[in-house]
């Protein structure tokens, strides 16, 4: 027992520091792109998307971390889009809750009948409250600040990005925690700094010749100005059904560290879901590949989802359409509107 009171004390405050960078809200890009660059906010141009998550890790750990986490996205216009996501995430005694909204605008550098390439960008303005209870923590032991009671401060911070859209292709790049440090609860020498993250994220969207499955590989690499780095490897895969409401779909994921000469694998996910009548649901499971991971267990996640849409309820494409759709100019149905089981970007 001893010795888990050991390792669960200085991982608490390590993941504490990491919560920082708000990776908990980052890490779900591949759902939802525009958490981790603003220049994907509302670009679905048909309907406004919803979707909420639930994510608990080290189950059976007292005070584990958990954060649930709700966004938005609406068209604004013909080439305006909007974002916004709101998190609550408790690790032991520290808690954070933010807004952040985010806005985005395209611009059209070619459209022709062998397709389109487009240039969106996107900023972003987030608003975070953070608090730490000490009333379960001894006074100074872990810290010399602590003083027994609700500690409590507000930043804010900021994000921006860009993505260029080639039919079925894109690339793009963002920068997030664009601001220095200012939650004056932070404001102390033992505090570290909050580095900027630079994301760089490259995908595409691709048929299996004869079958009715569709994939979508993203690669995605971070890095911080403290040389903390980390690429992943994603593999988003549907698959429609005869039946015009019902699809299924999955993520596979490897996330490794590029830190040293030959890196570190962090972990590897799997996502099951499915689509009915317009409503998105899937459940992820991390497996932790680090050594502590393997001692206090992985992590799972609830994704839950669904568009409103301006022609009605969204309805899970058919087999012969999707095909007509992916072999038409740009993947697109004509109205500039790219089709996605996970999220039409």
């Amino acid at each position: 027992m001893n010795k888990l009171i050991i390792l669960l004390i200085p991982l608490l405050f390590i993941s504490a520091h990491m919560s920082g960078q708000r990776y908990y809200v980052t890490n779900n890009y591949v759902y939802d792109l525009f958490l981790m660059n603003p220049a994907d906010a509302g670009a679905n141009t048909e309907c406004i998307t919803t979707n909420g998550y639930y994510k608990r890790q080290w189950f059976g750990v007292d005070m584990a971390p958990t954060t649930q986490l709700f966004t938005v996205q609406a068209p604004l216009g013909s080439n305006v889009g909007s974002g916004t996501y709101l998190y609550n995430d408790q690790n032991g005694n520290n808690k954070k809750i933010g807004i952040q909204q985010t806005f985005s605008t395209v611009v059209t550098l070619r459209e022709n009948m062998r397709g389109y390439t487009r240039l969106r960008f996107g900023l972003s303005a987030l608003v975070e409250q953070t608090s730490i209870n000490q009333a379960n923590l001894t006074p100074g032991v872990m810290d010399p600040v602590l003083n027994n009671g609700t500690l409590s401060g507000t930043g804010f911070n900021a994000a921006s990005g860009f993505i260029l859209n080639h039919n079925q292709h894109h690339i793009g790049a963002s920068v997030t925690n664009i601001f220095p440090q200012n939650n004056p609860m932070y404001n102390s020498e033992f505090e570290p700094e909050l580095p900027a993250d630079m994301h760089f994220h490259v995908g595409s969207l691709f048929k299996i010749p004869n079958y009715d499955i569709y994939i979508e590989p993203l690669v995605y690499y971070r890095r911080n100005s403290l040389s903390d780095t980390r690429m992943d490897m994603n593999l988003k895969m549907s698959m429609p059904t005869p039946d015009p409401d019902l699809a299924f779909w999955g993520v596979l994921a490897h996330r490794r560290t590029v830190d040293h000469q030959y890196g570190k694998d962090l972990g590897i996910a799997t996502t099951l879901g499915l689509v009915y009548r317009g409503i998105n649901f899937g459940i992820e499971y991390q497996h932790g590949l680090t050594s502590a991971q393997t001692h206090l267990g992985s992590a799972m996640q609830l994704v839950v989802g669904y568009a409103f849409c301006r022609s009605g309820r969204p309805r899970t494409l058919p087999c012969h359409e999707r095909d007509e759709m992916l072999q038409s100019p740009g993947g697109d149905n004509g109205n500039g509107r790219r089709f996605s089981i996970f999220r039409r970007r």
